[in-house]
């Protein structure tokens, strides 16, 4: 992510999706939607495999680990601090197969 300090496109875009063009806007929200959507199936396949646990519904869970994702992209860069990234996605992984994750330093 920091590597080049690339961020993720469409999540760029949505932070102004308002000053878009229409066609833009229905661009940034199929991106969004499909990888919800697969997101959501690779969940419910490792649910039901019994490789992670979901405390909410797969879509419901996809559209949350999307959304912190991004956050956690936008908030790392004024940092440049990858350390910043792992320290919000780790813990919100691990909460899928239940692993403990230590504290950041």
């Amino acid at each position: 992510m920091l590597d080049g300090e690339r961020l993720c496109l469409c999540g760029m875009l949505a932070a102004e999706y308002q000053t878009l063009p229409p066609a833009m806007r229905s661009a940034v929200i199929r991106f969004f939607t499909r990888n919800e959507a697969w997101l959501a199936g690779v969940l419910a396949d490792g649910a039901a495999a019994g490789e992670i646990q979901l405390a909410v519904p797969a879509q419901d869970t996809a559209v949350a680990l999307v959304a912190c994702l991004e956050g956690a992209m936008l908030v790392t860069r004024p940092f440049n601090d990858l350390a910043r990234f792992d320290a919000a996605a780790g813990p919100l992984l691990a909460s899928l197969t239940g692993t403990v994750v230590s504290a950041r330093d």
